[in-house]
């Protein structure tokens, strides 16, 4: 029989949390909008005011619609006192009282420059200063100059610019990554929100990760620049997610794919990796050339696809923190890279020239495959063209210990242990 009354409860329920949602995600509209303006001042500042606003404005909404929330003292009383203890909603509160009442909030910048010639972000030199919004690029540079960072090195790295706002009052930690962490808590308040008057009231409990699309690592807060004669020139890198193909014109070409003759995707990270060469050695083998793939796994489901475009190779160091900045985002815990690559015999002659620049040069296929519980996998194998076909040499199978080219990603995973 239907339940009258816990029908009436439930839409009660709904119509009264309906307001405090909508103020919910329009506080996240203008977070976006604070991150796409992080180097504009006067946009940065007038967004973070309106997301500071819509936050308290959620629980103002709540607390005004109590008498239409069955149990509304038996679920809203325990959250209060967890948000209390909360930190981050203790900033907030005070932050919307000053931004009301005072005045704008006193926001101090920071400004990290990286000289990046390496994936160990401890090889690049690094500076933090206090600086003007209004610093140059040419402002920028002269400073790099007088920490003497060789010509040669500038050449052939990029230079990093990561801006940081802080909260003069709460300075330990980035503004942005403060209000996402009480926009989780808002939002954990509301998902506990109890549907009926029948319904269980649970221990209150703040969501700790979240949404992807609010991730805001380092990444989506800098500037990359590169070095030409004098000047600093920007850099845009555009990340290019493989579109999902139409699967019966796939099927047609590749009927004989290794994937396609084993389907079933195994839970065993190595066997996973050697399915994915196979296919890789397939695919070259059939098309006469490989993209460079980075594929992302969440519990040992692929997530994300992308392809890397890089034009020179300073182009990878960027990149490669674009992707350990993705698994962050998306709770990734297994990654594979697959691509063609150049591979050449150590010349001590010239102990730093890269494979690609020596005589001695060949094609190789490589995958490289790593876990966040620490397993890694790297398998090589060479190839040489004759006329339209690809002729493979012996796979050759090794750990991924000195392959400094994941270092981004797996420095993510260690912080997360």
């Amino acid at each position: 029989t239907l339940d009258v009354s816990a029908l009436l409860a439930a839409t009660s329920m709904q119509q009264a949390v309906a307001p405090a949602f909508r103020r919910l995600f329009d506080a996240q509209a203008h977070w976006h909008g604070a991150l796409g303006h992080y180097f504009s001042p006067d946009e940065f500042r007038r967004a973070i005011n309106a997301c500071i606003q819509e936050l308290r404005n959620v629980t103002f909404v709540l607390q005004n619609s109590k008498h239409d929330i069955p149990n509304s003292e038996a679920w809203y009383t325990p959250w209060q006192e967890k948000m209390h203890n909360t930190e981050s909603l203790r900033w907030l509160v005070e932050a919307r009282n000053r931004v009301v009442k005072k005045g704008d909030l006193d926001l101090n910048s920071l400004l990290s420059v990286a000289v990046v010639h390496s994936y160990i972000d401890a090889e690049n030199p690094a500076f933090e200063f206090e600086l003007s919004p209004n610093l140059s690029t040419e402002e920028v540079f002269g400073f790099i100059r007088t920490k003497q960072v060789p010509t040669t090195v500038l050449e052939r790295s990029y230079i990093k610019l990561e801006r940081k706002w802080v909260d003069k009052d709460s300075p330990k930690q980035e503004i942005l990554q403060m209000l996402g962490e009480c926009w989780s808590a808002i939002a954990s308040l509301l998902r506990d929100a109890p549907e009926s008057h029948t319904a269980d009231i649970g221990v209150p409990e703040i969501l700790s990760r979240l949404p992807p699309c609010m991730y805001q690592g380092s990444e989506s807060r800098s500037l990359w620049l590169r070095v030409q004669g004098t000047e600093l020139v920007p850099v845009n890198f555009a990340e290019t997610e493989v579109p999902l193909s139409n699967q019966e014109e796939v099927r047609n070409r590749y009927s004989d794919a290794p994937m396609f003759q084993n389907p079933s995707p195994s839970k065993d990270f190595g066997e996973t990796c050697e399915l994915y060469f196979q296919q890789a050695m397939y695919l070259l083998q059939k098309d006469g050339h490989h993209v460079h793939l980075v594929l992302l796994f969440v519990d040992s489901v692929p997530a994300k696809f992308m392809q890397l475009n890089n034009e020179v190779r300073a182009d990878k160091y960027r990149s490669m923190r674009l992707i350990a900045s993705e698994a962050e985002a998306i709770g990734a815990n297994s990654f594979i890279m697959i691509g063609e690559v150049w591979r050449a015999p150590f010349d001590p002659s010239n102990p730093d020239r890269f494979a690609v620049d020596s005589p001695e040069r060949s094609e190789a296929l490589s995958l490289v495959g790593a876990t966040k519980e620490g397993e890694g996998i790297a398998l090589d194998v060479g190839f040489r063209r004759e006329g339209d076909n690809i002729v493979f040499g012996t796979i050759e199978r090794h750990g991924i210990d000195g392959i400094n080219l994941i270092e981004p990603i797996l420095s993510v995973w260690r912080k997360q242990r």
